[in-house]
This record gives C-alpha cells, structure tokens and sequence, in this order.
C-alpha cells in the first residue's frame, strides 16, 4: 500500500520537478548542461550488446567501485558499463576517473515516467546498486524489465534497519526484488536477510580497494609551504559541535605551543554558520588564497578533493561525526598516510572499518576533546607516525580480499544475463 502511495505522490511531484531543478541549479548542485539526465534523458550512446550499470548514490561509494569497475572491463563480454551517480561532486570525480567503455550519467529523479524512459534506453543487463540507496519506482521499472538486481559493498545501519522494520510488508516488497546481496559488515547482512533477500555473503568493504592517488610533488610542495615550521592538526569531516570544540582546544593548546594550527575541514565545506563562529583575526579561509600569520589558529579547508594533501601534512588527525552521535566518518582515506587516526566513541556506522583499522594498530579512541589536547601534547614532539608502507600493504590486503570476493559473485551472474 506504502508504494502505491508513494507512486501516487512521485506523479504529483512530476508537476514542480522544473521548479524544483531550477532551485537546485541556483544553488550550484546540478549541472544545468546535463540536467535532462534528470529527467531520464540520456547524453550518450549505448552501446551494442551487453551493459551492466552500477548506482553510486556519492563521492565514496563511486571511489569504492572504481577498481571493481576495472576489473570488469577486462571481460570481452561486457560490452559497456554504466555509473549513475546522484551529486555534482561525484558526477566531477567519476567523469576524471573513467575512459574506454565506462560511461557516467545522472540517475533520473524517482518519477515513473522518468525511470522508465531511463531504463527503457539503457536496457542494461544487470543494476547494480552500492550500498543501500532504495528508490521504489527504479525498483519497479527495473524488475518490470526483467533485469537481474544485486547490491554490493550493501550497509546498513541499525537506526535505518528499524526504519524499514516499521513497514515490514513495503520493506520484503522492495528488498525481495534483489538476487543478492554482499554486505561490508555481519550486521550489514543479518538487516538485509531480515528484510527479504535471501541470498546474502559478508565480502568486506569495496572502500579499502581505494588507494590514495599519488600526491603531485608540486602541490604537496605548496602546501607545506604555506605551514612552514608549524604542528598541523588535520579535524576532517566534522560537525558543528565538533568544530566548536576543535577551536577550543586548538586555542588552549597555543598558550604553551603557540606553533600549533589546526586544520578543519568541514563535512560540509559550503556551510556558513561556521565562518560565523570563527575569530576573522585568527583564522584563514583557504577559498580565499590568504596567508597564514604567526597569530592564525584556524585554517579552514572549504575546497573539495584536497582533503588527501591535508592528510600527507598532518601530525595529528582526527576524524569527524564521532564525538557527537552522528555515527562517524569514514576513517579508511586517512588511514594511509602514516599516522595516528583520532577518533571519538561514536563510530556505530564504522565499527568494522575501524576494527579492521584498529588491529593495524593506526587508531586511537579518546573519549572527549580535552583527551584529544591531552594525546596532541604529550606527544607533540613524536606524532607516533606509523610506516606508510606498512600500513598500505595491510590496508590492500583487506581490499584484494573484498574485491576478490565480489568479483567472483558478480561473474556468477554473468553468464545468466547475456
């Protein structure tokens, strides 16, 4: 019935979809040159023969598929691959990192009339959805098409399993139309198998396959420049509370180490109520191309892709979301470079990722922020850097692993959807 109601409501939406695009475009979150991919309009070729389209609703389930995604290549069989992905930022990231028979499109809004002329054109082979974006009318349309679903790299959390929980009936409805399933978790499995699909495997996290790009030397260069001879504490994707305290203790510690900088990238870097709280004198803005002074305690980091350049630089890093009951951040990115990962005790939608990470010996749990002051003084003159070599060939261990055993499952398929 929940389906029905919500195709109902999708239809009537169907009616402000221009105005609603119109706003979104204002606000620099599509890219007005391929906005008919919203509607389910396509801006490139398919190909002849076999397609298989994989979803990636954002940044890092793109990243976690791109090495997968290269491996598929290699099959003669496939004769085009497919990515939707649902953000600016991810369709930017995608269109640098793919080339051959990879093509990149928007996926459509959730409009029945827009995902049938999406799949109507596309006729892929078999969807592939990463992690667990549902949409129920694809959903509909793709299996009205006969098409073989799978979800990999699947999570889900425990506040989202009792969500769909509440609507047992719409949720076993929507959940049953996938063949299977490969969960980065055993929690991750146990929800999906509870929700309907039956054929279910734990294969590990997709995301340990993303190794670091290589840094440009120049780049690197330019940015420890900028913070000649001082302590850099890396705060990535925090929250607002988080930031507060960050500026807190990154103040109380240069009234003794007055060298001490922290860097703060924002899980949101447009967000304005931030620039508000921030002492104009004592912080730069890098979007502004400022320098730094020896009285500047803040540099906020509100540019995209640059996070990895942060990270190289770093004596001290702490990942975000996890000293407030956001969940946490995913940690996997700074963990390659060689250092110590702060981190608070709210990582529910982590735990396996820094379980794996916290047997690598990398991690550091601090319950609040004056232990976070606490580690970065005590251990100001040795940052307790690990070798990042090391922790590469451990971290790719857990990659190959996963990549392996998605691989495997997915050329199952394959020779049943051509």
């Amino acid at each position: 019935m929940l389906i029905y109601i919500y195709k109902f409501i999708t239809i009537i939406f169907h009616i402000f979809v221009p105005i609603y695009l119109h706003n979104r475009i204002r606000n620099n979150k599509e890219i007005k040159e391929r906005l008919n991919e919203r509607y389910g309009i396509p801006s490139k070729e398919r190909s002849k023969g076999n397609l298989i389209w994989f979803h990636a609703a954002s940044i890092g389930e793109s990243l976690s598929i791109l090495t997968l995604v290269e491996e598929i290549k290699k099959n003669e069989s496939i004769n085009q691959i497919l990515i939707t992905t649902g953000t600016k930022t991810s369709a930017d990231l995608i269109g640098k990192k793919i080339s051959g028979n990879v093509v990149h499109q928007f996926l459509p809004l959730d409009v029945p009339i827009y995902v049938n002329r999406f799949i109507n054109f596309w006729q892929p082979n078999l969807a592939i959805f990463v992690e667990s974006e549902i949409w129920p009318n694809l959903i509909s349309a793709i299996k009205k098409n006969n098409v073989e679903m799978m979800i990999i790299n699947g999570r889900m959390t425990l506040k989202s399993f009792k969500r769909w929980m509440r609507y047992p009936n719409t949720a076993k409805k929507l959940f049953s139309n996938f063949s299977s399933c490969c969960t980065q978790n055993n929690d991750s499995l146990f929800f999906f198998e509870k929700l309907g699909i039956k054929e279910c495997h734990y294969t590990g996290n997709l995301k340990f396959t993303s190794l670091p790009k290589k840094i440009n030397k120049e780049d690197k260069d330019k940015i420890k420049a900028i913070f000649t001879e001082r302590k850099i504490l890396v705060a990535a994707s925090t929250h607002p509370e988080e930031e507060e305290m960050i500026i807190k203790i990154t103040n109380q510690i240069r009234e003794k180490r007055p060298d001490f900088i922290s860097i703060i990238a924002p899980r949101h870097p447009n967000r304005k109520n931030l620039t508000n709280k921030l002492n104009e004198k004592s912080t730069v803005i890098r979007s502004t191309g400022k320098s730094i002074e020896k009285n500047t305690s803040i540099y906020l980091a509100d540019t995209f892709g640059e996070l990895d350049l942060f990270y190289s630089i770093a004596d001290f890093i702490f990942i975000g979301g996890s000293f407030v009951n956001h969940g946490g951040q995913n940690p996997i990115e700074a963990s390659f470079y060689g250092k110590v990962v702060n981190h608070g005790k709210f990582i529910q939608n982590f735990t396996d990722v820094y379980s794996i990470l916290n047997q690598i010996n990398i991690t550091n749990l601090i319950d609040n922020p004056n232990q976070l002051k606490h580690y970065i003084e005590t251990n100001y003159n040795n940052s307790l850097k690990e070798s990042k070599n090391d922790n590469l060939k451990k971290i790719k261990v857990e990659g190959e692993d996963a990549l392996n055993s998605v691989l495997k499952i997915i050329n199952e398929y394959i020779p049943k959807i051509i």
